[in-house]
């Protein structure tokens, strides 16, 4: 007896129908994307019960005729391709042709449509996969589907589906990537016979946003833009104070098609790095337009994964977007009082401050002058510490000990040290430190609390940036033998550009080992050794950041080992000097690790709560 057969015709299509209906959040998202190809204005979406029960979209499109009625139902029937060439330029969402078939194979399905001009409809009620009724009706322009009885004739696959809020929940996220994909159409949302929301269709993404998130993502919203010949870019990124545990608030649009892709996640990643705390995510609303056949989205079924012919030159145009409008950007985080009452019931209201912007000078000319200046004092002088600042310091060490950035700057004589000073200080007046960590100071009518590990760390790792191409080494005093796997001898090889322009200094020593002979001037020996050994597992993994990656890193943590510390106590004259390096940072906002520096709380607000005003 045979052991293969060919399957029966009923079989195989509920077998596809499995690839691209996964639950009843697919079969929205697939009528939905019918509906924006058919070039519809407005669409409305209706479900019950998670749509398990019943699903209905809705549209003002194209709408078909009798016969492309008819053939909508049948497998790989499509208005949107005609041969294999045309997969290498997809401008539509769908374009397989395996969407309504799929669909009625598991549930019953009516269809109700009409093309402009006609003087009826038609209506199609399906069952199963087989056509029961085709008739002539009454209705509007456009196309309506109503689904009903998910997975009906496959119990095994309606078992597996979750309960109906669950259910909803997903069909809710579809609809609103979908929502932001066409702003410029308007959507309309119906869950169990409530209206959820209802967007502009004005074109305006921001309107979009606001409506579907309210507010807080809004108002911390930073716009950016980039243009080339055959690429455009618009992104709309949350700022640092506006984070996440997981990539929720993360959408990527190409073509108007959401899209999951690993390098536009490591580009935003990479943007934000030293801006936002390990392990958070910014909100980022990003909307690409390509030539289509510089991508491939014909590489699942669910067609949400994406592939770019030129993944370096996409990641660089979304890298540098963001970073360039990180820097544009006022990151002083809000300071917000919760309410509380007191055991004496005395309420205290919550006072919401608005983003006070960082005027350390008074203008933004005056800001670059001073950049200017300090760039051509200091250019070519060597801003990595000395071998004496790699000795531990004590609890009670100052940021003299710490703070040898400038190697002239420790040999100028005081008195002219005291007159720069006073120069440079005129309109601030530092009030204190509170638990030896945190520096106040005042300036007109606001006043900045200042972690000093934070600031100094932000400080010291934009300088040692700077010079990332000159780091400074030294030989050790006693060689460091390293002991790597066999195969990690030839990567240390193929990546000896990059492992000296970190600072490191080898020579192969035999038996899979070598010998650092010279190490970043910033690290003490053990812990050179250590972070070597840390750069050689990352360059295993052949990200497309992995350069970028570890040049960062290892600056980062140059920079904290060289920090002062909290509870480290500093003079006034410290005090000013760390607080005067910050003012000429390029992001005196968050420190490399993504905390906060710096956070500003104006008179008014001090003033309101001790009901001065109210």
């Amino acid at each position: 007896m045979n052991k293969i057969h060919l399957l029966d015709e009923k079989t195989i299509n509920k077998i596809s129908a499995g690839e691209v209906v996964e639950r009843p959040a697919s079969i929205v998202k697939e009528l939905i994307e019918n509906s924006i190809d058919a070039g519809s204005k407005n669409i409305t979406v209706e479900i019950l019960e998670g749509g398990i029960p019943y699903i209905k979209v809705s549209d003002d499109g194209l709408g078909m005729n009798e016969i492309d009625a008819i053939l909508a139902f049948e497998r790989h029937a499509t208005s949107k391709i005609k041969s294999d060439n045309d997969l290498y330029s997809i401008g539509t969402l769908g374009f397989r042709g395996e969407a309504l078939a799929s669909i009625a194979a598991v549930s019953h399905v009516t269809l109700q449509t009409k093309e402009e001009g006609a003087l009826f409809g038609t209506k199609i009620v399906v069952e199963g996969g087989k056509v029961v009724e085709k008739t002539t009706c009454g209705c509007a322009k456009g196309c309506s589907i109503e689904v009903r009885d998910v997975f009906f004739n496959t119990p095994a696959r309606r078992k597996f589906l979750k309960r109906p809020s669950t259910e909803t929940m997903y069909i809710t996220d579809v609809v609103t990537k979908l929502c932001l994909s066409h702003p410029e159409i308007s959507f309309k949302y119906v869950k169990d016979r409530k209206l959820q929301f209802i967007t502009s269709g004005t074109g305006n993404i921001e309107d979009v946003i606001l409506r579907l998130f309210g507010n807080e993502v809004y108002s911390s919203l930073m716009s950016a833009s980039f243009e080339s010949e055959d690429l455009k870019l618009k992104i709309l990124a949350g700022k640092n104070s506006l984070n996440y545990s997981n990539r929720n608030m993360q959408f990527f649009y190409v073509n108007g098609r959401y899209v999951k892709n690993k390098t536009l996640s490591a580009a935003v990643d990479e943007a934000f790095k030293t801006y936002i705390p390990v392990n958070r995510y910014p909100a980022v609303f990003l909307y690409m337009e390509i030539d289509p056949r510089q991508i491939d989205v014909n590489i699942h079924p669910s067609k949400l994964e994406i592939k770019f012919s030129d993944e370096r030159r996409i990641f660089e145009a979304v890298y540098k977007t963001i970073k360039d409008s990180l820097h544009k950007y006022n990151l002083i985080p809000e300071v917000k009082i919760e309410e509380k009452k007191n055991i004496f019931e005395i309420e205290t209201p919550t006072i919401s401050a608005e983003q006070t912007k960082l005027y350390l000078t008074s203008s933004d000319k005056e800001l670059e002058e001073e950049k200017k200046k300090f760039d051509n004092e200091f250019k070519g002088k060597n801003v990595f510490l000395k071998d004496n600042v790699l000795k531990e310091n004590s609890k009670n060490s100052s940021l003299d000990n710490h703070l040898a950035v400038y190697e002239e700057y420790e040999h100028e004589k005081e008195e002219i040290n005291k007159n720069d000073l006073a120069k440079k200080i005129s309109d601030i007046r530092i009030v204190g430190t509170l638990f030896s960590t945190y520096i106040i100071v005042e300036k007109e009518d606001v006043f900045y609390i200042i972690d000093q590990h934070a600031a100094h760390e932000r400080i010291l790792y934009e300088k040692f940036t700077s010079q990332y191409e000159k780091i400074q080494t030294r030989q050790v005093t006693f060689p460091i033998v390293v002991e790597l796997q066999p195969r990690d001898l030839e990567l240390v090889h193929q990546e000896k550009e990059l492992l000296n322009k970190l600072g490191y200094v080898f020579e192969e020593f035999g038996n899979n080992s070598i010998i650092l002979r010279e190490v970043p001037v910033i690290l003490g020996q053990p812990e050179a050794r250590q972070l070597f050994i840390d750069i050689v597992e990352k360059l295993k993994d052949k990200e497309l950041i992995n350069k970028i990656s570890l040049k960062e890193e290892n600056i980062i943590m140059m920079a904290c080992k060289a920090a002062v510390k909290a509870m480290d106590n500093l003079s006034e004259k410290e005090i000013h000097k760390l607080f005067e390096d910050l003012k000429i940072t390029e992001n005196p906002y968050t420190c490399p690790h993504g905390r906060p520096v710096i956070i500003a709380i104006t008179k008014t607000q001090l003033e309101k709560m001790f009901k001065r005003i109210m």
